[in-house]
């Protein structure tokens, strides 16, 4: 069957790959609109070996609309064909398939936008606001530890008291993969979260996780968003903030401050480098002064 396939991919993404509840319930839904179109249209498709160019280019159209038929973005699509990519090569490692059919079809053009960051004043005046209550002191202590540490949000939610280490100023991340890697914390940040912890007790925890909910549980990452939206309005930050936000501007200030695109490629917890350098932008200006330091005959003058 389709869907027993199916099933088997989605547990090993999340419990070998403990791949995010987000990645999960997406590639789930990408998944089954894949098994809904070969299940509809094609009676004689009874497994994936079965695919070829007729069912791929059924399954491409499919994704090119949404469920209320809207046309999707190329951006949409290409993520949706990404997926299910990823779930034949789980078939083809697993001996089931010997090629990926998505190999057939060509995906399409995707746009890469330049991440948004905020400016070194929005930042200043976001992480010098005074809270108000336990909860602006929780959402102040996170939008600091994100600047700092230029964590995900799923990467934040998931950390434990135990992951933070005073004495050497570290935090203990669990990122994508499942790899954990080690990362700086700023003494703003640790001041913020020190306080955090001295009032963590007021909401009655149930578990170990570093930032509890009004309930005491787990922050989840919709909460973190909404959370640090709310706080932008109240400190007066003009732009719309999200985590990545901060993420972003946490990159963008160690490039212009000097720091090698390895070194932040480590610290962001990317795979590969080619990631850093889409995920984070230089303004023309410091692009300019590298050049002007670095070239032998930018500063030549004229005979």
């Amino acid at each position: 069957m389709l869907a027993d396939d199916v099933y088997r991919f989605i547990d090993y993404l999340r419990y070998e790959k403990r791949a995010s509840i987000h990645t999960i319930s997406s590639y789930n839904n990408v998944l089954k609109r894949a098994v809904a179109v070969l299940e509809r249209e094609f009676d004689n498709i009874k497994s994936w070996q079965s695919v070829g160019l007729e069912q791929m280019r059924a399954i491409q159209r499919d994704f090119n609309f949404n469920d209320e038929n809207i046309k999707q973005s190329n951006n949409s699509v290409a993520h949706d064909l990404y997926a299910l990519s990823s779930f034949f090569k789980y078939l083809i490692k697993q001996g089931e398939l010997s090629d990926n059919p998505c190999s057939l079809i060509k995906a399409p053009k995707v746009k890469r936008h330049l991440p948004k960051i905020l400016t070194l004043n929005e930042i200043d005046v976001l992480l010098n606001y005074e809270p108000k209550d336990v909860f602006e002191q929780r959402d102040s202590a996170i939008a600091e530890l994100l600047f700092s540490s230029g964590l995900r949000v799923s990467e934040l939610v998931g950390l434990d008291l135990k992951d933070l280490n005073y004495e050497t100023k570290e935090i203990r991340v669990l990122g994508k993969g499942s790899k954990y890697r080690i990362v700086p914390v700023g003494e703003k940040a640790l001041d913020k979260i020190s306080n955090y912890l001295k009032i963590r007790d007021e909401f009655k925890p149930s578990e170990d996780a570093l930032f509890l909910n009004k309930y005491g549980r787990r922050l989840t990452t919709r909460a973190v968003e909404q959370n640090l939206d709310k706080l932008s309005v109240k400190a007066g930050v003009q732009t719309h903030l999200n985590p990545h936000k901060l993420r972003h501007s946490f990159a963008t200030e160690l490039l212009q401050g000097g720091a090698d695109l390895r070194s932040v490629q480590e610290m962001l917890g990317h795979a590969s480098l080619a990631a850093t350098q889409v995920y984070t932008h230089l303004d023309f200006e410091h692009l300019k002064s590298v050049y002007n330091k670095a070239h032998p005959l930018a500063n030549r003058k004229k005979n």
